[in-house]
């Protein structure tokens, strides 16, 4: 076959009508022509300066490609600074712990600004609760306090540091129980099990003296417990005071005075043993851990308020910007309706509508019968065919077709219909004291009340709409007897 038998075909010229633009406003099409561009533009420049970012990172590679640094031969300086960037107590564990000399720059306000600032403003703060936790017991000075990596370590803690003294310790492989993963808390300052916490405290009653006193450690209002020591370096971890002298000063003692003035002694000895000299270098310590922790507290609670405030600002624009092209949607969908309802009866009354500024529903008819035929169109603009509108246009326009021929509003089936009293009212009340938009404002103008007018019943339509009048049906009743 032939090539020569196939041909392209003429395509038509698109036949445009010089009359489709005369009500085109230019003014807005301008607007609308040089925010597209605006956007446009904004989106090379950004893809550009990625392009750029991407084109010099990959030189930067190159460059500094097979010339490595071990992370202990930095200045220990920017190995601190590399240790404030870590926000997870995980992390800074499984790095501070591969060297003795990395382990030696760890500083209590590194581990405690990692705990707080772990998922900062999200709903899984885990080691920012156990570092509060164990904040407490600084703030009451009631335990001893624990170095920056024992800190540390009480934070990533996975099985109970009582080891064969464990409650809950696995005859079989030897291993001490495990601390809940979903745990909170640090019961006395100590990184112990359930079980240890259950059968290893001792409950007091409530009218023990050492309650909600200064210096004690105590767990779930009632339980005490006394300190353990590290079998391997002869620390002593967890409460001051342990549950044995507690016990032995409310027995050997009457009054509340001789009592605390004993717990002062032991709380002196306690401090000279743990290995602070005296008590103001235990406050001081403690204090410097307390300020600590407040410190980051609230700048963690102020980076949490800008990151919140920041969000709204940006929802409120969003919201804005959404709001400000819905309405521009609905103001072409409300000029077209006007177009399609010129020659409709009572079209001031299908028309009549309330503009709102900064709602979701800008615009909304007074009319019930029109705003239940638009509400869907209105209700998502964007989507809303020209179909649609002509419809629902058709349907208003057939609406108020059948009042007009009906001549519903000259109320004439009221003032020559039998002379009774309530009629006679009804009739003042439409005439007189109401209007046709305000029958129509009426939520039981609906589908309803124009199959009655349809169907010959207006008495009962008026009635119907009336009914959804407030004061309408007592002031016919109140113009009938006048």
């Amino acid at each position: 076959m032939s090539s020569s038998r196939y041909s392209l075909r003429k395509r038509q010229p698109n036949s445009v009508l010089k009359d489709d633009y005369k009500d085109v406003d230019l003014d807005k099409l301008l607007e609308e022509h040089e925010r597209s561009g605006e956007e446009s533009r904004a989106q090379r420049v950004a893809k550009k300066q990625k392009t750029q970012r991407e084109e010099e990172e990959k030189e930067l590679k190159q460059i500094f490609s097979g010339y490595d640094i071990p992370l202990d031969t930095l200045p220990a300086l920017c190995i601190e600074r590399i240790y404030n960037m870590l926000d997870s107590p995980q992390d800074l564990y499984n790095l501070a712990f591969t060297s003795k000399f990395l382990m030696s720059l760890v500083t209590p306000e590194v581990v405690i600004r990692s705990a707080v600032f772990n998922n900062l403003g999200k709903r899984e703060a885990k080691y920012r609760k156990i570092i509060g936790s164990i904040n407490q017991y600084l703030a009451n000075r009631s335990i001893h306090i624990p170095s920056p990596h024992r800190l540390l370590r009480l934070l990533v803690a996975k099985s109970c540091e009582r080891g064969d003294s464990c409650w809950g310790k696995n005859l079989a492989t030897g291993v001490p129980a495990s601390i809940d993963p979903s745990s909170s808390t640090r019961p006395f300052g100590l990184a112990i099990c359930e079980k240890c916490v259950k059968f290893g405290s001792t409950n007091v009653n409530y009218s023990h003296f050492s309650r909600f006193q200064h210096g004690v450690a105590f767990y779930q209002w009632n339980r005490i417990m006394g300190p353990i020591t590290d079998a391997v370096k002869g620390e002593v971890h967890g409460p001051l005071i342990p549950a044995i002298q507690l016990m032995q000063i409310e027995g050997s003692y009457r009054t509340t005075a001789e009592r605390k003035a004993a717990l002062e002694e032991h709380l002196s000895r306690a401090h000279t043993d743990c290995g602070d000299v005296c008590k103001n270098c235990y406050e001081s310590k403690a204090a410097a851990y307390v300020e600590i922790f407040q410190s980051a507290e609230d700048e963690a609670d102020e980076f949490i308020k800008l990151a919140n405030e920041k969000k709204l600002q940006i929802g409120r624009q969003r919201r804005e910007e959404r709001l400000r092209k819905k309405r521009e949607r609905i103001q072409g969908i409300y000029e077209y309706l006007e177009e399609l309802l010129e020659d409709c009866p009572y079209k001031d009354v299908a028309l009549a509508c309330e503009w709102r500024e900064n709602d979701q529903d800008c615009l909304k008819f007074k009319c019930s019968f029109v705003q239940c035929a638009m509400c869907h169109i209105i209700g998502a603009p964007a989507t809303a065919p020209d179909r649609a509108i002509s419809d629902a246009a058709t349907q208003i326009r057939n609406a108020f077709k059948l009042l007009s021929d009906k001549q519903f509003f000259t109320f004439t089936f009221l003032s020559e219909s039998e002379q009774k009293m309530f009629r006679q009212g009804m009739y003042k009340y439409c005439t007189n004291e109401s209007s046709i938009l305000k029958i129509m404002t009426s939520n039981y103008a609906d589908d309803a009340f124009f199959v009655q007018v349809r169907n010959n019943q207006p008495k009962n339509a008026l009635i119907r709409a009336l009914h959804m009048i407030k004061g309408a049906l007592p002031l016919c009743f109140a113009l009938a007897v006048v």
